[in-house]
């Protein structure tokens, strides 16, 4: 019996042992552009081309990949005739790599 109360006690402290999961980091930027939301599409594919995107996906919502380990999304939103919105999201477990990544895109973007 004190042996299957030790292992109780051993395996409910290990259990806690463990840090619980550090929610990823999420860094974003968006602006208002003056050119349509198609060319805003094309110059934001050639970007995170130049940038070598891995896992590079282009659809109706955005487009989706990765750098070295960060989840990026750009999404070009219509705002009328001639203008458009582009939105940078960056995500992934260090801080300082997900800013450098976003702004690294950001600076390709505009």
């Amino acid at each position: 019996m004190k042996k299957l109360i030790l292992a109780l006690v051993l395996f409910s402290g290990a259990c806690f042992a463990q840090e619980p999961e550090k929610a990823p980091e999420l860094w974003s930027w968006f602006k208002d552009l003056d050119k349509s939301a198609a060319a805003c599409e094309i110059q934001s594919s050639f970007a995170l081309q130049k940038i070598c995107l891995e896992n590079q996906v282009e659809n109706e919502y955005g487009i989706y990949g990765t750098y070295k380990g960060n989840r990026v999304v750009v999404k070009c939103l219509a705002m009328g005739e001639g203008k458009s919105k582009v939105w940078v999201a960056v995500a992934g477990n260090d801080r300082d790599a997900v800013e450098l990544v976003r702004n690294m895109i950001v600076k390709e973007i505009i």
